[in-house]
C-alpha cells in the first residue's frame, strides 16, 4: 500500500511537471566562452526540471542533454578574433574607440543571428513561453519577446551598468557607484572632483551610447521586425527579470528594483567531479600546498619561461591546468606539472590550494572568493584585458600585476607575499564565507524567480513604475527646472516690489 501511494506521488508530480513544462529560447550569440559558462548551468537545470530549453549559441553540448537543443551560429564563434591582434596600449587608449569597433562587430553579430536558416524557421514554426538572453550588445534581440508573445529574462554575465539598468527602471546612484572605466581606478569613496568626473563620464557615455550605438541596433531591429508594434525603446522596458553576476561582497553594496536579483556564483556546481588517480596521488604528497594556474591565453616566450624560472623556487606543487602545446621549447621546473582537461571546480574545491593564479577573469574572481583562495592576476598579452581584480581591489584578497611589472624580481616578491603573509589568505577564507551564507544557492535563486516569471505570466506587478517615466520625469528634471524658474520669478517679482516700494516712498518725501 505504502508503494502504490508513493507510486502515485511520483506519477502525478512527473504529470505536473510535464504540464508545467515551460518551452524556453535562449539568446547568447556573444562569442565569449565566459559569458556562456555563466548561464549554461542554469539552462542545463532548467532542461532537467522539465523544460525544454532551445539555445542559441557559439558553444554546442558536446553530449547530447534531455530537453536542450543547440542552434549554433557558425559565423559567430570566431567573429572578435581580430581582437587578438590589438596591442595592450591599443585597447587602453581610446575607451570610446574600442566601444565603436565592438559596437561595429555587434551589429555583425546581430545579423548573423538574424539570418540563420535554423533561427529563421523557428521565428517561423515555433512558439516559447519565455526567453533568456544575455544583453551584452543585443538591444535589437529585444523585439523577440513581442515577436513570440513571451515575457523576457536579462541575463548580465559582469553586475550591472546604465543600459542595463533600464530594462527594469533601476538607478545607479553617481555620487558612490563608479562608472564602469573609473572602477579601474577609484574606489567608492569618491570626493567632490571624482564625483565630478564621474557625472562627466556618464553623461559621455550615455551620448555615445543613444547616438553612436542605438542608431545601429535600432536599424537591425526595424530591419527584422518590421511588424513590430513596439519600438526598440519601448521593447527595452520589456524585460520581466534580470539576473546579475553579482554580489555585494564583489562589488559593494547598492540599491536593486525587486526584480533584479544577484546570482553570482551561479555557474559553480554544487558537487564536484572526481579527480583522476594520479592528480590525487600529486595532491596527496604536496606537503607544502599547490598553485593552481589557469592561463590558457598566449603568453610570449620569455614571459612563459620567467614566470616558470620564478615559480620553481617555491616549494609548492604547481598545477596549471592549460591547452598550450609548445611546452617542448620550455624548461620546466620539477615541481611544475601541465594538466589538462582536469575540473576547474574539482581542484579549487580542494583544502590545500594555496593560490589561484589567472587573467583575473570575472568569473575566476567569482570562484576566488568562493573557495576562499587568494588569487594573482597576471595581464594577458594578446590584448583582451579581463583583469577585473582591481574592480575587486578593496576585497583584499588578491594582487593584480600590470603588463609592465611582469618582471622576474616583482613576480617573485609578489607570490612571496601571497604565499609567505597570512593576510590574504585570511581576507579569502572571510570573504569566502560571507559570500556563501546565503538564505540559498544562487542556482535555486535563478530557477526560483524564472519560474516565478513563468507562473505570473511575466509577473507585471513586479515592474517598477520608474520605466514609464521619460528621463526627464525620472530624475525630476522638469520639477527642479520649474522650481528654479519660480524661485527666479520670486526673486524677481521681490526685487521689483521692493524697489517700486522704495520709489513710492521716496517721491513722498
Amino acid at each position: 500500500m505504502y508503494f502504490a501511494s508513493l507510486s502515485l506521488v511520483l506519477i502525478s508530480a512527473q504529470l505536473l511537471t510535464t504540464i508545467n513544462a515551460a518551452h524556453i529560447l535562449g539568446i547568447f550569440a556573444f562569442p565569449g566562452k565566459g559569458p556562456y559558462s555563466f548561464v549554461e548551468p542554469l539552462l542545463k537545470e532548467l532542461a532537467l526540471r522539465g523544460h525544454h530549453v532551445t539555445s542559441i549559441t557559439n558553444y554546442p553540448q558536446s553530449k547530447p542533454v534531455k530537453n536542450f537543443r543547440d542552434i549554433v551560429i557558425e559565423k559567430n564563434q570566431h567573429l572578435f578574433d581580430e581582437f587578438k591582434n590589438f596591442s595592450i596600449e591599443t585597447i587602453g587608449s581610446n575607451h570610446f574607440e574600442t566601444l565603436g569597433t565592438f559596437y561595429n562587430k555587434a551589429y555583425e553579430m546581430s545579423h548573423n543571428v538574424f539570418t540563420n536558416e535554423a533561427v529563421r524557421k523557428l521565428r517561423q514554426t515555433e512558439s516559447f513561453d519565455l526567453i533568456i538572453m544575455d544583453v551584452l550588445f543585443t538591444e535589437s534581440f529585444y523585439g523577440f519577446g513581442e515577436d513570440f508573445g513571451a515575457p523576457m529574462v536579462a541575463i548580465s554575465p559582469w553586475g550591472t551598468m546604465t543600459s542595463i539598468d533600464e530594462l527594469v527602471g533601476n538607478t545607479t546612484p553617481l555620487s558612490y557607484i563608479p562608472n564602469m572605466i573609473m572602477l579601474r581606478h577609484y574606489n567608492q569613496n569618491m570626493n567632490f572632483w571624482r564625483r565630478s568626473l564621474n557625472v562627466a563620464v556618464y553623461i559621455l557615455e550615455r551620448i555615445h551610447y543613444y547616438y553612436t550605438y542605438m542608431p545601429m541596433q535600432r536599424k537591425i531591429y526595424e530591419q527584422h521586425f518590421p511588424n513590430a508594434s513596439k519600438s526598440i525603446t519601448e521593447a527595452q522596458k520589456n524585460f520581466s527579470l534580470v539576473l546579475l553576476n553579482d554580489h555585494f561582497v564583489l562589488t559593494t553594496p547598492r540599491p536593486y528594483v525587486p526584480n533584479m536579483i544577484e546570482v553570482a556564483g551561479m555557474h559553480i556546481p554544487s558537487q564536484v567531479e572526481p579527480l583522476a588517480e594520479d592528480i590525487k596521488r600529486m595532491l596527496h604528497e604536496a606537503q607544502q600546498g599547490v598553485i593552481y594556474i589557469t592561463v590558457n591565453s598566449f603568453l610570449p616566450q620569455y614571459i612563459f619561461q620567467m614566470v616558470l624560472n620564478v615559480l620553481g623556487n617555491f616549494d609548492q606543487l604547481v598545477l596549471w591546468n592549460t591547452q598550450y602545446h609548445t611546452l617542448h621549447t620550455l624548461q620546466i621546473p620539477p615541481n611544475v606539472h601541465f594538466i589538462s582537461n582536469v575540473s576547474h571546480h574539482s581542484l579549487l574545491s580542494l583544502p590545500n590550494i594555496h593560490l589561484l593564479i589567472t587573467h583575473g577573469e570575472y568569473l575566476c574572481i567569482v570562484e576566488s572568493i568562493h573557495y576562499g583562495i587568494p588569487i594573482l592576476s597576471l595581464p594577458r598579452f594578446d590584448g583582451l584585458n579581463e583583469d577585473y581584480v582591481n574592480n575587486v581591489k578593496k576585497i583584499g584578497n588578491g594582487i593584480s600585476l600590470s603588463w609592465d611589472q611582469m618582471r622576474e624580481r616583482i613576480l617573485s616578491k609578489t607570490l612571496n607575499d601571497l604565499l609567505a603573509t597570512d593576510r590574504y589568505r585570511r581576507e579569502a577564507k572571510l570573504k569566502s564565507k560571507q559570500f556563501r551564507d546565503q538564505q540559498n544557492p544562487p542556482l535555486e535563486r535563478a530557477i526560483y524567480w524564472i519560474e516565478y516569471v513563468l507562473r505570473f505570466q511575466g509577473a507585471h506587478h513586479l515592474r517598477n513604475l520608474g520605466q514609464n517615466l521619460t528621463i526627464w520625469e525620472f530624475y525630476n528634471l522638469d520639477v527642479f527646472l520649474y522650481l528654479s524658474l519660480a524661485l527666479i520669478v520670486f526673486v524677481w517679482f521681490s526685487y521689483m516690489s521692493l524697489n517700486l516700494m522704495l520709489k513710492l516712498i521716496m517721491n513722498a518725501k
